[in-house]
């Protein structure tokens, strides 16, 4: 028997359905980039292989996985660390061009030796959103929605309505939507999803509150903190980071004794180190640095990236 462990955005949901073949779906808590104790044991001996799809699993979570004798194969296109005996099917570890292999809905796609389709490309625009028009990938993605008649503006809404369900923390809904792409739907199924319609307009009132409310500039980067309940922080992050060379954002208000941090910027990837090397659960790739930090730590943790970034271009 086969779990999905995927990521809760819409690329490790479109990466999901790709691979979705009626196996059991699991999304962390949304937010950990870790497994509970409990989430642990729901797996244990209860399967024989596990895909990770999409999701800077912590290496401790990973191997506590290994001792239960489980087959795993990890699908991502994030800077990871290597855990010995587990595959990973990661052009990025082995050197490729992030700008080839844009999101895991891509790698999981090549992988299984699909032809070009909508959820592969959502998967891309859900990670990217309007900097993808300006990657050598972008002729790709123009060709496709070119000949299926879909314009960019709806590919931005469709993974705005499948990024709608983590956001408000439907876990539920999550699975739902792995289980309703993965039939091949259409555009007009996803865009017209009312449940997922309603979702979008409760995050939307709280970004536009969020983002109305000044941050503090420290040279040439924006610190943004923010206290709320939905799990928004990446969109905030990516949302003030194109109008700002380098984002710091920091939600106090999604977990009880730890806060969310995330760093946008052209090149934030050395911070993942920077934060592993203090304890923290952290991950990203070459533009992003995502942690979570205990409250009573992050403002240190903050100084630490403010001098770590102090120069830059």
């Amino acid at each position: 028997m086969s779990l999905i462990i995927h990521h809760w955005d819409a690329d490790g949901i479109c990466s999901a359905a790709l691979l979705y073949n009626g196996h059991e779906l699991m999304t962390p808590k949304i937010g950990n980039y870790f497994l509970t104790d409990d989430e642990i044991e729901k797996i244990k001996d209860k399967f024989d292989e596990i895909y990770i799809v999409d999701l800077a699993l912590h290496t401790d979570s990973l191997k506590k996985l290994m001792e239960y004798k489980l087959k795993i194969k990890v699908f991502d296109h994030h800077l990871v660390e290597k855990v010995e005996g587990i595959e990973y099917i990661n052009p990025i570890i082995e050197g490729e061009d992030e700008e080839k292999y844009p999101s895991a809905s891509w790698v999981v796609n090549e992988y299984l030796g699909n032809k070009e389709n909508l959820l592969a490309f959502l998967g891309v625009v859900g990670d990217w959103e309007r900097r993808i028009l300006k990657t050598r990938f972008y002729e790709k993605l123009k060709k496709f929605i070119e000949k299926n008649r879909i314009k960019f503006e709806e590919m931005l809404e469709m993974v705005s309505l499948i990024d709608s369900n983590y956001k408000v923390g439907d876990v539920n809904e999550i699975k739902n939507a792995v289980r309703f792409l993965s039939r091949g739907v259409n555009k007009e199924e996803i865009l017209e999803n009312r449940k997922w319609i309603e979702n979008k307009m409760k995050i939307e009132n709280e970004i536009e509150k969020i983002l109305s409310e000044e941050g503090k500039k420290v040279g040439n980067i924006l610190i943004k903190e923010m206290d709320c309940k939905y799990n928004i922080i990446s969109t905030i992050a990516r949302k003030l980071w194109e109008k700002n060379d380098y984002v710091i954002v920091v939600n106090w208000g999604y977990f009880d004794n730890d806060c969310q941090l995330y760093v946008r910027g052209n090149n934030v990837s050395f911070l993942i180190d920077t934060a592993k090397k203090r304890g923290y659960i952290a991950g990203g790739k070459k533009n992003v640095m995502g942690a979570i930090v205990p409250k009573d730590e992050c403002e240190d943790f903050i100084k630490i990236i403010l001098n770590e970034l102090g120069g830059k271009k």
